[in-house]
């Protein structure tokens, strides 16, 4: 027998674990009452499972495994497990490692599962808030695909007028289009070419008609050149016009300030 290969193979450790069949545990016995440097082995690794077991087994607080196996939804049995079986009379086993090394034992796999647990948990939750925020994002999604079904729809009715809104004398290089239906009580606007405001400056629209002109709302300050914006509807409008207000708009318009209009045709 190769003796070095032998105790290097791992099969002492297992037998002092008790994790060999009787078999196994028959073999390794009868090799240590044969080779006395097989004998020492196991008293060493004996010796050194002893120590640790001992150096890293202090009591756990009370209730602290019934707690930890309720949370991994296995209650500890209320007879304890049969210790595995001890060797021959030459003292080979655990039979002095025993209770140390099965509470450590216990005490790790149960921490051990506690955690996977909690990890489960953990990759569990962030991929509900993916799924909510995937959810979410679809949702918006399907909005803007619906608002802008609508605005095609509404550009492509016969009914739609598209009114240009031209650059003043303040503003010469500045375009915008209104599109206005009267019969479906509809109107867009879009920014074709109106420089970035100054600061403390916004745009605002207005609609004019027989009554003079009515306040359609102040642009965004990032507003998208080509984007579609829906705006609210006057009847009876005759004319569009963007003024340049104060942040926040005026309830009327400073028509020194006039950027661009356009009549309904």
């Amino acid at each position: 027998m190769d003796i070095k290969q032998y105790i290097a193979s791992g099969v002492l450790e297992l037998y002092l674990l008790g994790r060999l069949s009787p078999e196994e545990a028959r073999e390794v016995e009868a090799n240590a009452l044969q080779y006395p440097e097989i004998r020492a082995e196991m008293d060493e690794i004996e010796l050194a499972l002893e120590a640790y077991a001992q150096a890293n087994s202090s009591p756990l607080p009370e209730g602290m495994l019934d707690s930890l196996m309720d949370k991994i939804g296995n209650p500890p049995s209320a007879t304890p497990p049969p210790s595995p079986p001890v060797g021959s009379a030459g003292g080979f086993g655990l039979g002095r490692i025993g209770p140390w090394l099965l509470t450590a034992i216990l005490a790790i796999g149960a921490f051990y599962l506690f955690n996977r647990g909690q990890d489960q948990m953990n990759q569990y939750r962030q991929l509900q808030q993916q799924f909510i925020e995937l959810e979410e994002d679809c949702g918006e999604q399907q909005t803007r695909l619906a608002a802008a079904r609508d605005q095609i729809v509404a550009l492509s009715d016969p009914a739609t007028r598209q009114v240009l809104l031209d650059g003043t004398d303040n503003a010469p290089d500045s375009r915008a289009f209104v599109y206005y239906n009267p019969e479906d009580r509809k109107t867009l606007f879009a920014a074709a070419n109106l420089p970035e405001p100054p600061a403390g400056k916004q745009y605002q629209l207005w609609a004019i008609d027989a009554d003079g002109p009515k306040d359609m709302g102040v642009l965004a300050l990032d507003l998208t050149a080509g984007a579609f914006l829906e705006v609210p509807h006057f009847d009876d409008v005759a004319a569009f016009a963007i003024t340049l207000e104060d942040e926040g708009g005026k309830p009327t318009p400073d028509l020194s300030q006039l950027q661009v209009i356009g009549n309904v045709g």
